[in-house]
């Protein structure tokens, strides 16, 4: 009686089309299964990547570094401006002195006139009040078109620490006309403020590699004294 039982449930047509097609399609759909849930997970492991990468990208840090130099001006050493130890006051006030030279100076020569402005800009950076001061100052006194008519040569005669960001300058401009002839000469005094972080670029790196830059710099004729 059970034997006749199970010979009627094989030969079920139910029974059957199940078996066929478990045995045809069931393991199709298993392994759709499982390259769905691949497929799912790679997904899913792209779109973290992905975002991590949009993340940092965003997080984006600029960090100066600095050269020190040696008398002869080639390089001695490099280091992050966070390990930076503070620049000798002798290189500041040589940097600032160049600086004044390089932004007040009218030279006939125009190259010698091109790597001044590059050299003052150097120490500056677009977000820094400095940049703007001096910016407008190269447009009202273009040194290629005062050049046509006179040439001044700077002379620093002191730059003094007010603290340890802040220093006083004080220098004596020498005109002279194109034919020659002197002019008079004028005295001036400037206070600058100093930072060492700012804009890097290879040209920045060239003109100053210590990494000293002008935050503010304000200037004003000085009707005081002899010239």
């Amino acid at each position: 009686m059970g034997k006749k039982k199970e010979t009627q449930q094989v030969s079920s047509p139910y029974l059957l089309a199940r078996r066929e097609w478990n045995e045809r399609y069931g393991s199709y759909i298993a392994r759709a299964k499982v390259w769905r849930g691949i497929a799912l997970t790679s997904l899913v492991i792209a779109a973290v990547a992905v975002g991590g990468v949009v993340y940092f990208a965003s997080q984006n840090k600029l960090i100066p570094y600095i050269v020190e130099v040696g008398g002869d001006g080639q390089p001695l050493k490099s280091y992050y401006a966070e390990e930076a130890q503070t620049l000798d006051q002798r290189i500041v006030r040589a940097q600032l002195a160049q600086f004044v030279q390089d932004m007040r100076s009218v030279s006939t020569d125009v190259a010698v006139q091109r790597r001044a402005v590059e050299r003052a800009y150097a120490h500056l950076s677009a977000d820094m009040p400095a940049y703007t001061a001096v910016n407008e100052w190269f447009r009202q006194n273009v040194p290629f078109e005062r050049a046509a008519e006179e040439t001044v040569v700077v002379e620093v005669r002191q730059v003094l620490p007010l603290s340890d960001k802040t220093w006083r300058i004080e220098w004596v401009e020498r005109p002279r006309s194109r034919n020659g002839e002197s002019m008079p000469a004028t005295r001036w005094t400037g206070t600058a403020t100093i930072v060492n972080s700012g804009e890097l670029n290879p040209q920045t790196l060239l003109y100053n590699p210590t990494g000293l830059y002008i935050k503010d710099f304000d200037w004003s004729r000085d009707f005081s004294g002899n010239n």
